[in-house]
């Protein structure tokens, strides 16, 4: 069960899981505005094109995508959406927490989100670059000084 624990996208469906806990505790915040639900929308749609776009990319460059074995690494990605953020499909998941936030209308539930990054800042991203840098080195580093680590 820990296991699953080991990917992002688990741990970004227990942050969804909090917001609508918040939601759903604080319902008295809760704010229904059909506006929402259309910026819920262009958000869903631009993170899955964020999060596919960054799939893509490594699986053009035949690397792992797997964030449990970044040392499997064999190429550094730095083309296409690597360009922007060093982090896109994390910050993909991301977007889906603000879409969610913007659909459940409860203010609240964007308190969530400065844990979420933390989260992944510690459990994932920094893990994930130190095993970048000693593969990869100064090539890495010049990356790293270029590409903000998520936007």
């Amino acid at each position: 069960m820990l296991r699953i624990l080991r990917y992002p996208p688990v741990i970004t469906l227990l942050y969804m899981l909090m917001m609508l806990l918040i939601s759903y505790l604080l319902s008295s915040v809760n704010v229904h505005l059909p506006v929402l639900h259309w910026l819920a929308l262009f958000i869903v749609i631009i993170a899955i094109l964020v999060v596919l776009s960054g799939g893509w990319a490594f699986k053009k460059a035949n690397t792992t995508v797997d964030p449990t074995t970044p040392e499997k690494t064999s190429v550094l990605v730095n083309t296409g959406i690597y360009r922007y953020s060093r982090n896109p499909m994390y910050l993909g998941l991301l977007g889906l927490l603000l879409a969610e936030a913007s659909v459940l209308g409860n203010s609240l539930c964007l308190l969530v989100i400065p844990f979420y990054i933390y989260s992944m800042n510690k459990r994932f991203i920094e893990p994930e670059e130190k095993a970048l840098m000693r593969i990869f080195g100064s090539q890495f580093e010049a990356y790293k000084n270029q590409v903000r680590r998520w936007l």
